[in-house]
């Protein structure tokens, strides 16, 4: 037998059935994603590699590129040397010689035994700075340098120049030869003979500044040309009576060793 709920009974179901739907709220939504999107996108499959073949070895990797300074080895002695020469722009040189009393340069350069020598023993030194090759075969060099007069004179000479030189001689391949030429003031704090005079017929027209004219050689081996023989000419030269009406200077006759780093 069914026995019917009091209507209070069923008052008290609904409204428990909507406390606990208002509570609960509506359903939530629910949207659903493709696995292709959420999950990471797999990489390319590695392009298959041949099987090596029995008895043959792997190629190498490709070696790294590497950039080297030009080698000097291809070129001629001669341009060899050159290239050794600039690379290193300064030079030191020590030189020893005697001065010539008497005789002018240029006929002392070409007959050396007739001017009067041994008045003045010559030594010192200088400092050289190459600037500059151009034209392939010509330098500029810039020097300083000093030297005492040991004998008559006993005195000390100062002197600042550049040099022009050319080193384009045929045999430089054998013997690694430049020529130069100075042009700069020079100094002496007492004047040589030949250009003082003597007591009873005293020189005109005196200077202690002149200009440092010195026509010069130098001789080296083409592989080793940081070494270096020099003959020099120092000419004290008034350049046409230029510096106090002074037409002749001293000249003096000196070997040097140079030493370029």
């Amino acid at each position: 037998m069914t026995i019917p709920p009091a209507p209070a009974g069923r008052g008290l179901a609904v409204a428990a059935a909507a406390v606990l739907l208002a509570a609960g709220g509506p359903p939530p939504e629910r949207h659903s994603v493709p696995r292709a999107e959420v999950l990471p996108a797999a990489p390319p499959p590695a392009p298959a590699q041949p099987a090596p073949v029995p008895g043959t070895l792997a190629p190498p990797p490709p070696a790294a590129v590497r950039v080297t300074a030009p080698d000097p080895s291809g070129l001629s002695p001669a341009d060899r040397a050159r290239a050794l020469a600039d690379a290193r722009r300064w030079s030191a040189t020590l030189f020893v010689g005697s001065s010539v009393a008497d005789g002018k340069l240029r006929d002392l350069v070409v007959a050396p035994w007739s001017g009067s020598w041994g008045d003045d023993t010559l030594a010192g030194g200088a400092l050289q700075y190459r600037v500059a090759r151009f034209w392939r075969f010509f330098t500029l060099d810039l020097e300083a340098g000093g030297a005492y007069r040991f004998g008559d004179t006993e005195g000390g000479e100062l002197w600042a120049a550049a040099y022009l030189r050319y080193d384009g001689f045929p045999w430089s391949d054998h013997v690694f030869t430049t020529f130069g030429l100075s042009m700069g003031p020079d100094y002496v704090t007492r004047l040589p003979r030949v250009e003082r005079g003597t007591d009873l017929r005293p020189e005109e027209n005196q200077s202690r500044w002149l200009n440092f004219f010195s026509p010069e050689i130098t001789l080296a081996l083409p592989e080793w040309p940081q070494y270096e023989v020099a003959f020099r000419y120092m000419h004290r030269s008034g350049i046409f009576g230029t510096y106090n009406g002074v037409y002749e200077g001293a000249n003096s006759f000196v070997t040097g060793f140079r030493y370029r780093f």
